[in-house]
């Protein structure tokens, strides 16, 4: 680990760190557009398209399961190194089955997606596991916040390079440069430097599951809670949810749809920006701010959905953006402070097994809610959820009074 008085940006590992997923980032967003895009030109289905989300969440799932029960025994390095590498493979494997217009080119290429996925449900809880190793604790609200902020830009952004890209570059060309963005991100996390031992599980002895400990530290079954519940509430912001909306509560043009999902988009990174320059600050009172970040998504909710004036409704998406935003990032320095090093992986990967497919399933109930009872009343209830998931963090003291350097988990063990 290296030295805290070190500014983050002059940390050699965390910049290699930073460099890694920013690749990943990158190659992740264009594989899906161009796999969804290629999809959608050989069926001609909306459905096969979104099967592929479908396919890669149910793949995301069984691989979580799995990774819950081992990963803690190799080194995070290693496996995200691998992860590189492999996925350049099965996206250039992609790529192929994309030019095979025959069902036995659709089934080779939805069995690479299913690998794909099944390695990426790895690599996100290596990611999560390895960044405490380089940074010191009172560095982790700063480090998140640097690493959310790009790939925010890139979410915001990548969806609209991946169709300028498709739409003027060779297809075998924007294959390969996924290729090169894969291998990138595992050659520069092969090059962190840390001692291997503080890296994995040198032991073999039979543990409590994974998702046991999820349940049995206090803070990590707080915010998987809050997490839970607001896994619904998150589903109104999907595009079919807002479009709905805009159109008919707000009695807009679609150009204002547009208009929304940018605006929050925005406003995450300008949350990103704000934890990340003033990280010090927030740090000393992270569960009250997990608390009032909640209850204040809440309240703009509830605002949102009783108002008719786009305009407003653009600001307030501008302003549930860093609000949110937030919120995850502090969620995350918690778990990674309080889940004991050596379970970091494991314990993140059974949490991404149940919550990855528990947001697919939500954005088919409230889809369903919203047909039933209203575009309107469905926001105005998830405004409401927002406001129980923010309670929550007042209500348990380990989540509110929290402090670094405090280990949760030590003492519910």
């Amino acid at each position: 680990m290296e030295n805290t008085q070190i500014p983050i940006w002059k940390q050699v590992n965390f910049v290699k760190l930073w460099l890694s997923q920013t690749f990943n980032a990158l190659a992740h967003i264009l594989l899906q557009v161009v796999v969804m895009v290629q999809v959608y030109k050989m069926t001609n289905s909306i459905v096969g398209s979104a099967s592929v989300l479908a396919i890669m969440s149910l793949s995301l799932f069984i691989s979580g399961l799995i990774a819950s029960k081992i990963i803690d025994r190799y080194s995070m390095k290693n496996i995200i190194h691998f992860a590189g590498w492999a996925r350049a493979f099965l996206s250039a494997l992609i790529g192929y089955f994309l030019t095979i217009e025959t069902y036995v080119g659709l089934i080779g290429l939805f069995g690479a997606i299913i690998i794909n996925s099944f390695i990426n449900a790895w690599y996100n809880p290596a990611r999560f596991a390895l960044l405490p190793l380089i940074v010191s604790n009172d560095q982790y609200v700063k480090a998140n916040g640097t690493l959310v902020m790009i790939q925010q830009m890139l979410m915001a952004a990548g969806w609209a390079l991946g169709g300028i890209l498709i739409a003027f570059v060779w297809f075998p060309y924007i294959i390969l440069i996924i290729c090169l963005a894969y291998i990138s991100s595992g050659i520069t996390v092969y090059f962190i430097k840390l001692d291997e031992k503080e890296n994995k599980d040198q032991s073999q002895e039979n543990k409590v599951p994974a998702w046991i400990e999820v349940w049995r530290i206090p803070v990590v079954r707080s915010i998987t809670i809050m997490e839970t519940i607001e896994g619904f509430s998150n589903a109104i912001w999907t595009s079919a949810l807002l479009l709905a909306f805009a159109t008919v509560i707000l009695d807009a043009g679609e150009e204002w749809w547009g208009f929304l999902n940018a605006s929050y988009f925005l406003g995450a990174i300008i949350g990103s920006f704000i934890v990340t320059f003033n990280a010090r600050t927030f740090s000393n009172s992270i569960g009250l701010m997990i608390g009032l970040s909640g209850l204040s998504m809440g309240v703009f909710t509830i605002l949102f959905s009783i108002n008719s004036l786009p305009i407003i409704a653009v600001l307030l998406c501008v302003l549930m953006g860093p609000i949110y935003q937030a919120r995850s990032i502090f969620q995350v320095t918690v778990l990674q402070d309080a889940i004991p090093a050596q379970r970091r992986a494991g314990i993140m990967a059974a949490r991404n097994a149940f919550l990855t497919p528990w947001q697919s399933i939500n954005v088919l109930i409230v889809g369903y809610l919203a047909d039933l009872i209203g575009v309107q009343n469905i926001y105005l209830l998830c405004g409401v959820l927002y406001l129980v998931a923010g309670l929550i963090a007042f209500q348990q003291k380990s989540l509110r009074s929290y402090k670094f350097n405090q280990q949760q988990a030590s003492s519910s063990m």
